[in-house]
């Protein structure tokens, strides 16, 4: 479905001696080698990861496939686009994409080895939602609640309805990319709050806001992230430029982000955070 993978002696998405906080940095710095160097695509990082998580093992269902096809198709026009000489917003570019992906997929990984849970639908639905959920961001902000949010669903909806995505999950989809609004995220990890884990809505929300900044959230990536944000909001005059990449603004960040699953647990996300505010 994908075409050709990496080479499998390239160090992403490798898990060795049960260590995610290892095979989640390793990987994220392979994809800055990549972003650096030759750039492998999205494309190319989408089918590593649905090899990763076992959705390109036959036999494939249905659904699975048809989330799958839309996820490469989204990943497609984002490289074309950028191919056909479109700029790029310093940071809602394809190294987020893949930043998100890659968070997102160590993650399903995660939550499926402790609950033993396994819904391929799903796996593939968040794969999509990794690439889909900034698709067409403009490096703007919200003037209003999900303003740039609802721009990326109706930039969406035809290409999910042509991918023929059933009407349950375009609904679930939409859903969640409403949610990203970063406005929201309190409240989409209070849904959770005190619920076991599920394949569900509000726990597939929590996981994309919780990749969405996961590698934002980290003492080696986070600093060169936010003087990207920065250099994004510099070029819309937006005031708060001055202070995102300060150390104020990456205190401020820092107390904000929620972590509640338990894949951000295993990864040891809320340690490092606070480690971060500590010092």
């Amino acid at each position: 479905m994908f075409g050709c993978l990496m080479p499998p002696e390239v160090a992403y998405l490798r898990l060795a001696q049960n260590d995610w906080h290892a095979c989640l940095e390793d990987s994220l710095v392979w994809v800055r080698s990549s972003w650096h160097g030759d750039w492998v695509g999205l494309p190319h990082l989408l089918a590593r990861c649905a090899d990763f998580l076992g959705l390109q093992a036959l036999p494939v269902r249905p659904t699975s496939q048809v989330l799958l096809a839309a996820a490469i198709e989204v990943a497609s026009r984002v490289e074309q686009h950028v191919a056909c000489g479109a700029a790029e917003p310093s940071y809602h570019n394809r190294l987020h994409f893949a930043d998100s992906l890659t968070a997102i997929t160590v993650q399903i990984a995660i939550e499926s080895a402790l609950g033993g849970l396994d819904d391929p639908d799903w796996r593939a639905a968040l794969l999509l939602l990794a690439v889909a959920h900034d698709y067409q961001h403009p490096g703007k902000v919200n003037t209003y609640p999900c303003e740039l949010e609802r721009l990326t669903v109706e930039a969406l909806h035809p290409l999910l309805r042509s991918q023929q995505v059933p009407p349950q999950w375009m609904e679930r989809i939409e859903t969640i990319v409403l949610r990203t609004d970063f406005a929201l995220v309190p409240e989409n990890h209070q849904r959770v709050r005190g619920v076991p884990f599920s394949w569900c809505t509000d726990w597939a929300t929590v996981l994309l806001n919780e990749a969405d900044t996961l590698a934002s959230s980290t003492e080696g990536f986070g600093p060169s992230l936010g003087a990207a944000l920065a250099a994004e909001w510099q070029a819309i005059a937006l005031p708060a430029c001055a202070v995102v990449a300060s150390a104020q603004g990456r205190r401020d960040f820092l107390q904000r982000i929620r972590f509640s699953s338990r894949s951000a647990g295993v990864l040891g996300a809320p340690q490092w955070v606070q480690r971060q505010l500590k010092a």
